[in-house]
């Protein structure tokens, strides 16, 4: 992966974007290699997710960074409790769920790291928008995790 600066607000919304990018195209090339059709389309929704997290990027106005409100999320830790999960084209929706809850957890992880390297207030927020959204995504598939697979009342 090529290497990023907090130099600029551009710099830093480029690199984001082709993080982004990547990720749906390893969750593309999930849905295209996944047997289980159920699977197929749980990837395709995270190509979804990933594509909304890159428009916002595109959006991103670095003049309106201090409107934009950061919110509390509950981080359920569910997936700091889980393995990796390698792709394999039979996985089950069970794998499925904790191979992207591990994904997401280490882009939470990358961008939460690069927020405190950043000495401009305007290119650490930009990190830190970018950490919220990943929790905000992870959250959403522990809640799946813990509805579907868990089972808990």
């Amino acid at each position: 992966m090529s290497t990023i600066s907090c130099r600029s607000f551009d710099d830093i919304v480029n690199f984001a974007i082709k993080k982004e990018e990547s990720a749906m195209d390893f969750y593309r090339q999930c849905a295209q290699r996944a047997k289980n059709p159920g699977i197929k389309h749980f990837f395709e929704e995270m190509v979804d997710e990933e594509r909304k997290h890159r428009d916002m990027l595109k959006d991103l106005n670095p003049y309106g960074l201090e409107a934009f409100k950061l919110e509390k999320v509950e981080d359920l830790k569910i997936s700091d409790y889980l393995l990796d999960v390698p792709f394999r084209e039979d996985l089950t929706y069970q794998e499925a769920l904790t191979l992207a809850m591990k994904k997401e957890e280490k882009s939470h992880a990358f961008y939460e790291a690069w927020k405190g390297k950043c000495l401009h207030e305007k290119t650490a927020k930009i990190f830190e928008i970018l950490a919220q959204e990943e929790t905000k995504h992870k959250r959403k598939l522990e809640t799946l995790y813990d509805e579907e697979i868990l089972g808990w009342d």
